[in-house]
């Protein structure tokens, strides 16, 4: 079955990345912008845009969602990704599981629909990655955590285990979440930030 990655932007280049460590190679990549058709991104040509995909029948071709997303102190960045996956689930485009072939994922751990695990990432026995989610470059998933839809774990962040991440939680890139601590659905964690306490749906975690 043919796959195509929408969104020709950073992440869309690491996704490229996993699938070809895989030897899948995309048929091609959406953009917005109708001038950049033809333009190449990660060795795979850009094809046209989103709409184009209702052009293909839903059982003929798999996405790949390569819109990456950018945290404030406020807002997890999240909902640009979390918008184009369920517009195309809504029409019955599927979206697999996507996995470097560097990353080290436990047999019993439970991967949901368009999850991506990045290169170098480790997700530990019974952890459950929600769909749509993305563990990034390096980022750890320790055993028994949840990490809910749409979630990010950003580069070289640590969910230590039994941690539970909400919907739409942005995990800052180098962040560690400590032992059994809950993260609230559309929170951010801070880069860089030690998480001790829980935190509360839409709230923010720094440095403490």
């Amino acid at each position: 079955m043919s796959l195509i990655v929408l969104c020709a932007g950073g992440h869309a280049r690491v996704v490229i990345e996993a699938l070809l460590s895989r030897g899948i190679r995309p048929v091609g990549v959406t953009d917005r912008d109708a001038a950049r058709v033809g333009e190449a991104i990660g060795a795979v040509k850009i094809t046209g845009s989103d709409d184009d995909i209702m052009n293909m029948a839903a059982d003929e071709v798999e996405l790949a969602n390569g819109l990456g997303n950018r945290a404030t102190r406020t807002d997890s960045g999240l909902a640009g990704r979390r918008v184009l996956f369920e517009r195309f689930t809504a029409l019955g485009y599927k979206f697999p599981v996507i996995a470097h072939a560097s990353a080290v994922i436990a047999s019993d751990a439970q991967l949901d629909d368009g999850a991506q695990v990045m290169a170098g990432a480790v997700i530990q026995p019974a952890a459950r990655i929600g769909r749509n989610v993305l563990v990034n470059t390096r980022a750890v998933v320790e055993h028994d955590c949840i990490v809910g839809d749409h979630a990010h774990v950003a580069p070289g962040a640590v969910l230590c285990g039994g941690v539970s991440i909400g919907e739409s939680v942005h995990v800052g890139a180098g962040a560690v979440v400590l032992v059994g601590v809950k993260v609230g659905a559309g929170a951010v964690v801070a880069a860089g930030a030690v998480v001790t306490r829980d935190v509360a749906a839409g709230g923010f975690a720094g440095n403490e």
